[in-house]
């Protein structure tokens, strides 16, 4: 992890969007990362270009995701290590909506693991032009 808690990318990325919701989902990520992980984890925000989108991605060195809770973490009320769905333990619900909103912006939301161990998530969204009308 960097000394630095977010990473800006190299060039200006422009994405059509609705910034307040993308707000929250980064918020979302940022939070879920805080939450899953212990104290004195490090938590780092990226932005990146991959080919034609904008990749946002939110990594923690944390204990990482259970490979059996993997191919769930996206489902409604979903929750890890087997805790009650309550609204403050699952993260299903949250990521579930985000995904909604980022493939409804055109993009994905992915999880990979972080090496040497903790959580990826990363959400692309499509870049778009900038034609001056002047």
């Amino acid at each position: 992890f960097h000394e630095r808690a977010y990473v800006p990318a190299d060039e200006l990325l422009l994405a059509r969007m609705d910034a307040q919701i993308m707000v929250q989902v980064v918020v979302n990520l940022v939070n879920n990362a805080v939450v899953h992980t212990g104290r004195g984890s490090h938590i780092l925000v990226r932005v990146a270009r991959e080919g034609a989108f904008a990749a946002v991605s939110v990594a923690d060195d944390g204990p990482g995701i259970r490979d059996a809770d993997k191919e769930h973490v996206f489902d409604q009320f979903y929750t890890v290590a087997g805790a009650t769905a309550d609204g403050r333990r699952g993260i299903g619900l949250g990521l579930s909506l985000c995904k909604s909103v980022v493939e409804a912006h055109g993009g994905t939301l992915r999880l990979e693991d972080a090496e040497p161990h903790g959580a990826v998530f990363t959400f692309t969204l499509p870049l778009e032009e900038v034609t001056n009308y002047g």
